[in-house]
């Protein structure tokens, strides 16, 4: 029986897996996006969503016109969340809008929540990984690299990294209101990538 068992996990198996990843796997991650779509109402035009994800209250979730939401993101968006036009979210990102009270009548939080609203601005890049915190702002054409813990708001055009959340640049805000201007999305230019 052991031998069974190595042989079919060893050469039956991987043959199965191999089909279902070339074969199946992102049209299964195709559809579940255009479910999370379907759940989301307030959303404007050529959204896309990249496979598995979770909306929590989607209805206080608000997403502009051209924006991309990687695969296996969790949105808690009890407090309402916006996401800007053309802007495009990595994989595995985390945002919260609220959180317990834990000011409350229990310990360690009571079952009410603190609602603080996280607006993201237009034509904003948030890498693989990020985690947002309740009430943030994040302006029109920040950069926020893979791994950034966000607790504070950022500035337009700013480029930010790492846990500690520093500005390491700022992006030329011109350039990217004249782009912008001209309908230079990547959304739009390439609306299947």
């Amino acid at each position: 029986m052991k031998k069974l068992i190595n042989y079919f996990f060893n050469n039956i198996l991987p043959v199965f897996l191999n089909i279902y990843e070339k074969w199946f796997m992102y049209r299964i991650r195709a559809s579940w996006g255009k479910v999370h779509l379907n759940k989301i109402k307030n959303k404007g035009i050529n959204v896309n969503i990249v496979g598995y994800s979770r909306f929590l209250d989607p209805d206080n979730l608000i997403l502009g016109d051209n924006v991309r939401i990687g695969y296996n993101c969790f949105f808690f968006c009890k407090g309402g969340i916006e996401i800007g036009s053309n802007t495009i979210l990595s994989r595995n990102i985390i945002i919260y809008s609220s959180n317990h009270n834990y000011l409350g009548n229990a310990i360690p939080y009571d079952n009410t929540h603190i609602h603080k609203p996280v607006k993201i601005g237009n034509g904003v890049w948030i890498g693989m990984g990020v985690i947002i915190t309740p009430g943030v702002e994040i302006g029109d054409g920040a950069i926020i690299g893979m791994g950034a813990v966000v607790s504070k708001n950022i500035n337009a055009g700013e480029i930010v990294v790492g846990a500690g959340q520093r500005t390491v640049s700022n992006r030329d805000m011109t350039s990217f209101v004249e782009l912008e201007n001209e309908g230079k999305i990547f959304s739009k230019l390439w609306p299947n990538d």
